[in-house]
């Protein structure tokens, strides 16, 4: 998996160990500045039970919601675009 995550998704991707035991991929994204060595880093996958049901949950919710967008799109795309009627007669008839 980590494989797939340094080929596909990030290219310095890194699997750690936090302070409080979990194992995560995080992807360091510099110095923190005035931070004396301290880094800053982007968590990208808590590889515990509960941070991969989070990740695969936002996962399929995101799908889910641009598969509604696309519904919603082809479904104007199918309906005729109603032109205005103009009415020059200039009063009433």
């Amino acid at each position: 998996m980590l494989g797939y995550f340094k080929r596909e998704t990030y290219k310095d991707v890194e699997l750690v160990r936090m302070s409080n035991g979990d194992y995560c991929l995080v992807r360091p994204l510099g110095l923190v500045p005035g931070g004396k060595g301290m880094r800053h880093q982007e968590n990208l996958l808590r590889l515990t039970p509960s941070g991969i049901a989070s990740k695969l949950w936002a996962v399929l919710r995101h799908r889910f919601s641009a598969a509604l967008v696309a519904e919603a799109t082809r479904e104007l795309a199918r309906q005729p675009i109603a032109a205005r009627r103009s009415d020059h007669s200039g009063g009433a008839q």
